[in-house]
């Protein structure tokens, strides 16, 4: 299978995902009845509303990739308000919900709560976004988080810029071009991938791998939030995440690690083994992803 045709695959999954979530609401069904009644209530008046009108550019149905069993949806019209839900077959089934009023205003969308319930079924969701046309695609990104969405489609990681809301619907082919963000963001997008090595391991955890440290901080524009990949490691792909900056170093966190393995068209193995991972020293991560989708 060529990687242009599994992207392609990829995508159509996402597309059946994004319908059916527009159409039903997950995992819902599993919670209370009083925090499921007052959601649902909402969420399908907004989905119907949706259907019937299709003329708004940014009202509507929106969803975003949070893990490989984790995703978000979030629906909106300007006079029906909003409704947002998570849910998640890992350990669960188990979903999370948020709905109410909704308001655009000097091009910014501002979503405010109206549930009453509070505790483990809420889901927690940014109060304003700055609505980013992509070519054809229309995007919802948290105004605080608009720095790291540029990093994040500079990384071509789709796991990465995929986390922020994308309106479903229309046409599925990747877009042209560079997101319209703020002036003060575009440079961001042609920025040449940051190199870091590590030069820390922090103490490790009974599970898992240990944090690590790499010598990139503020000087070289790393933020929180943002992804380094493994470098130079034969068919492994190790991911870490910002999660605390300094000057000239970061503290990151191992969020992923996956092997690949080569085979013959008969299904036999080619024989190379892919490479464990430990985290040491004078390793090296660049910011740009190792799969780079977008080049």
């Amino acid at each position: 299978m060529t990687r242009n045709s599994a992207i392609l695959i990829v995508c159509l999954v996402l597309v059946a995902v994004c319908a059916a979530h527009v159409n039903a609401q997950g995992y819902v069904d599993i919670l209370p009845d009083e925090i499921k009644a007052p959601f649902s209530e909402r969420y399908t008046r907004i989905t119907s509303e949706i259907q019937r009108t299709t003329s708004d550019e940014w009202a509507g149905a929106y969803s975003r990739y949070v893990g490989e069993t984790w995703s978000d949806v979030l629906v909106w019209t300007p006079e029906l308000g909003f409704a947002a839900y998570r849910d998640t077959c890992s350990n669960g089934p188990r979903a999370w919900v948020n709905f109410g009023s909704a308001r655009f205003e000097n091009g910014l969308l501002f979503l405010t709560s109206e549930q009453t319930f509070t505790g483990e079924h809420v889901l927690a969701i940014k109060r304003e976004y700055t609505p980013v046309k992509w070519g054809h695609q229309r995007w919802l990104i948290p105004t605080d988080e608009l720095e790291l969405f540029a990093y994040a489609v500079n990384s071509g990681s789709w796991e990465d810029y995929g986390s922020f809301y994308l309106k479903s619907g229309g046409n599925t082919d990747d877009p042209k071009g560079q997101p319209e963000l703020p002036s003060q963001f575009k440079h961001i997008l042609n920025r040449k991938p940051v190199k870091a090595k590590i030069v820390e391991i922090g103490e490790k955890p009974e599970r898992w791998y240990p944090d690590v440290t790499i010598d990139a901080g503020k000087d070289k524009g790393v933020i929180v939030g943002m992804s380094f990949w493994l470098t130079g490691v034969k068919n492994t792909e190790v991911k870490i995440s910002v999660a605390s900056v300094n000057e000239k170093t970061a503290v990151a966190k191992v969020v992923g690690v996956s092997h690949s393995y080569e085979y013959e068209e008969n299904g036999d193995s080619k024989g190379t083994e892919a490479e464990g991972f430990e985290p040491r020293p004078g390793m090296i991560f660049t910011s740009r992803s190792p799969k780079n989708e977008r080049q």
